[in-house]
């Protein structure tokens, strides 16, 4: 340990000469910042809870298994892989007497919840034997055909916009109510006190409107008087066992009331583990590379010190006292920044709705001290590693060899370069031979792994491509030749800033190419597909709205399309899809939803038509192939609530990334979902018929259900482009991360490599070069420097688009869009100029003489 204890000399050096360790401060104090955030975004995603409102008075609730697990591998292999129910699970409303009949419960609550669209908006409805649960404990039942509403549903509906302007509701009115089991009348025959906007029918009116006869969507226990609450949930349990209820107690009865927590648990972990893990490779390349450069611009102080006597331990040890006091000062300064970003961006998702109800940022000390430790061990790594050979060197030779810079690196980190440049290249022709989700999951070790080959063969790249890249130099005279013959003789200094630049572009490229290719074919895909003449979108149609649709004078056919979720195996792991059930009145599917099947046909998914045994599905060409799915064959999966089917594959399509990746018919999953009312209606008009009229009277239909609209093609694209601007934002809210960090680095490198060269500048014009002169040289170098970043940058982008688009889209040409490609190299390659720029400045205003005898 003493390795690590803090000697006077490293202390001297850290305080005297602060510049010579400002490059690799500013690069642990970002790499800190930012593994701080990830981490916080990690553990927030780990603890995330939201306290329970509705259910909060019930000690126990009893809701539906929100589990899916299948048992994976073969032999001693086995596994049991596990995942969430993309929809609320429901409970079988007949256990609510099985449960009044266990010790210790004084009552029980079956609670219906369905979604309730009125003139004034959107509110929740429920039987009226579930009131007491949102505090409402006075007021008459409500018979057949009659509401009660609290004070909240009745004076602005769901507090949407517009719905104060509609007034009040008040006793002995009549509200038209849409729901998942169809449009009723109710006349409102009470308002009453209670906690949030809801309205309450009878208990058996309400089991047929939420469209699930023979369920409740949970079960209040009320625990007797003096009973304690956990022996009454583990008999509540024992009583159920082998029925797929799950008994809930405590800040549990919250991720069962608000179902979009488990959606936020995943964004969390998926930004903390999968972006933080990048982030992490990404900081471990930039903090070692700042502090190998701080450790090798001190290659004359070593040599100094061996040549009067250091040995190689002492060497070492004040290399590892002066970073480890640099990597710890950086990584403690960085926490609090990193802790406001992630305040920052959980804010902006809170503002876009991707956050659910009650979940908070947890800011732990296990994330701080992950940012510190790595920032740390990685620093004293590289600076051990940086110090290896001028601590070994006999010092008599030390002096010597810190006047030159080699371009060979040592054996053993030449060896796990070309490991990594062979690994890359072996994946990459791995993932050209694969498909679908598996091409696309090689990309992160396609682009880590030619990025790690960069980093180790780096000093050697350069000097190679310099070289390829020398005759370039004698088309600029003697200041390009000077400035090639001078890159060529510091190939390894000019490897350190060209790293951070390909880094920069790769990911920048990378992911701002992936990002629009996936928008590109989307959109492409989401246009090519819809063929009706009108779309209606809207919070939800139920089958009376289509049936007075397709009754719509001048329209001869809709399609309802109502949107879900499955769970398929492949992989290995359950994974979830999109999915879309498909209703409605059209005969031919493709004349308003034209999926460019490539394999069967359509015909067994619409409406009343015959279906073979297990039931009907179409899968797009990724899933299908992902799941080694052929036309004929059944396909398992699970429904959106869990309840797994094999229904035999119809067809196989190509449009899946603009539609839905597994259709299937609407009959088949309106029972399966927690809200059975179609998110789209595509309208086909009949041959002859008058456009305008017949728009103005879908217009007309329309105006009864809030929030609905209808759009041409081309207006339904423009929806379709906004509703996807949230998910658009977080991949660039990422990408700037990512690109920025790497950028910031560049920048960081360039300067501090640049401000190291004061005695060359000035040697440089002591021997007669102008200040022009010396700015055309450094400035020349600093073009090469982004030339050849930018090079690596993009051909890392390629190597690592090809199969992902393959995969992805079934191209093996990338989609790369030549404004964002012109504009990420124009921003590299003025990148290294505009940094050297201002620190040349300050350097050549020192005389030759000051400068040559400056302290680097």
């Amino acid at each position: 340990m003493s390795l690590f204890r803090p000697n006077g000399l490293a202390r001297t050096s850290v305080r005297f000469r602060p510049a010579s360790f400002a490059g690799s401060f500013a690069a642990l104090l970002l790499a800190s910042m930012l593994v701080t955030m990830c981490g916080v975004f990690l553990e927030s995603g780990i603890r995330a809870h939201s306290t329970p409102e509705r259910y909060a008075d019930t000690p126990v609730l009893v809701g539906g298994a929100s589990k899916i697990s299948k048992v994976m591998g073969h032999g001693d292999g086995k596994y049991t892989e596990s995942t969430l129910t993309p929809e609320r699970p429901r409970v079988d409303a007949g256990l609510a007497g099985r449960i009044a009949a266990v010790p210790g419960v004084a009552g029980v609550i079956p609670d219906v919840t369905f979604p309730a669209q009125t003139p004034h908006g959107v509110v929740d409805g429920h039987g009226w034997s579930s009131a007491p649960l949102a505090g409402t404990r006075s007021g008459s039942a409500p018979g057949a055909g009659q509401v009660v509403m609290t004070t909240a549903a009745a004076a602005a509906g769901s507090g949407s916009a517009g719905s104060a302007a509609a007034g009040s509701v008040k006793v002995g009115d009549t509200l038209r109510v849409a729901t998942p089991g169809g449009e009723v009348a109710l006349r409102v025959s009470g308002v009453v006190p209670g906690k949030g906007a809801h309205l309450y029918v009878a208990d058996a009116e309400a089991q047929r409107l939420a469209g699930h006869p023979g369920t409740v969507t949970a079960i209040g226990v009320l625990p007797a008087a003096g009973a304690e609450t956990a022996k009454v949930a583990r008999d509540v349990r024992a009583a159920l066992a082998g029925t797929g209820a799950k008994v809930f107690t405590g800040d549990a009865r919250g991720a069962a009331e608000f179902t979009d927590l488990a959606d936020t648990r995943e964004l969390l972990t998926a930004i903390g583990g999968s972006l933080g893990g990048i982030v992490l490779t990404v900081a471990i390349f930039v903090v070692a590379g700042a502090t190998a450069l701080s450790v090798g611009q001190r290659r004359r102080d070593i040599a100094l010190l061996r040549a009067v006597g250091a040995t190689p331990w002492q060497i070492r040890r004040m290399i590892a006292t002066e970073t480890g006091l640099v990597s710890l000062v950086a990584g403690v300064v960085g926490l609090l920044p990193g802790v406001l970003l992630a305040r920052w961006w959980f804010g902006a998702m809170e503002n876009r709705d991707l956050i659910a109800h009650g979940v908070t940022l947890s800011v732990g000390w296990i994330p701080m001290v992950v940012a510190v430790g790595a920032g740390t061990l990685t620093a004293l790594g590289a600076g051990l590693l940086a110090a290896r050979r001028s601590a070994k060197i006999r010092p008599t030779e030390a002096l010597g060899d810190a006047a030159t810079e080699k371009a060979f690196v040592g054996w053993i980190r030449l060896l796990l370069g070309l490991g990594a440049l062979g690994g890359g290249i072996a994946v990459t022709r791995v993932a050209l031979n694969a498909s679908g989700d598996k091409a696309v999951s090689a990309a992160g070790g396609v682009i880590m792994l030619f990025m790690l080959a960069i980093g180790l063969l780096g000093p050697m790249l350069a000097h190679l491509l310099v070289s390829v890249l020398g005759w370039v130099g004698s088309l600029f005279g003697t200041t390009g030749q000077l400035a090639f013959d001078n890159a060529r003789a510091n190939s390894r200094r000019l490897a350190s800033a060209i790293t951070p630049i390909a880094l920069a572009v790769a990911f920048a490229a990378t992911l701002s190419f992936m990002f629009a290719a996936e928008d590109h074919y989307a959109g492409m895909q989401s246009r090519d597909a819809v063929t009706a003449d009108r779309v209606l979108t809207g919070p939800g149609f139920t089958p009376q709205a289509t049936a007075e649709v397709a009754a719509t004078p001048g329209v001869a056919s809709v399609t309802s399309v109502l949107n879900t979720s499955v769970v398929v195996a492949r992989d290995g792991s359950l994974n979830k899809q999109s999915a879309q059930g498909i209703g409605g009145t059209t005969r031919d599917l493709a004349s308003t939803l034209d999926l460019d099947v490539l394999e069967g046909d359509t015909t067994a998914l619409r409406a009343g038509a015959p279906q073979p045994a297990g039931g009907a599905v179409a899968l797009d060409r990724a899933t299908a192939s992902a799941l080694d799915a052929k036309v004929g064959s059944p396909a398992s999966m699970w429904l959106g609530d869990g309840t797994e089917i094999k229904p035999v594959v119809v067809a196989i399509y190509e449009r899946g990334l603009g539609t839905a990746t597994v259709t299937l018919p609407r009959a088949a999953v309106e029972h399966h979902v927690e809200t059975a009312l179609d998110g789209r209606l595509l309208v086909k008009f009949a041959a002859g018929a008058d456009s305008r009229a017949t728009e103005a009277a879908l217009t007309e239909l329309t105006g009864r259900h809030p929030g609905a609209s209808v759009a041409d093609r081309a207006g339904y694209a423009t929806q379709v482009d906004k509703d996807r601007e949230t998910n658009k934002w977080l991949n660039y809210v990422m990408m700037v991360i990512l690109a920025g960090f790497a950028t910031i680095a560049a920048i960081n490198t360039m300067a501090v490599t640049t401000a190291a060269r004061t005695r060359e500048l000035g040697l440089m014009r002591m021997i007669g070069s102008t200040s022009g002169q010396v700015r055309a040289v450094i400035r020349r170098e600093a073009v090469m420097v982004g030339v050849i970043g930018l090079g690596l940058g993009l051909s890392v982008t390629v190597a690592t688009l090809i199969p992902v688009n393959k995969g992805a889209y079934d191209n093996s040409t990338p989609y790369i869009p030549l404004p964002l490609c012109l504009a990420i190299s124009v921003a590299a390659l003025l990148l290294a100029p505009l940094t050297v720029a201002p620190v040349t400045r300050r350097l050549l205003r020192l005389s030759p003489i000051d400068a040559v005898g400056a302290k680097e």
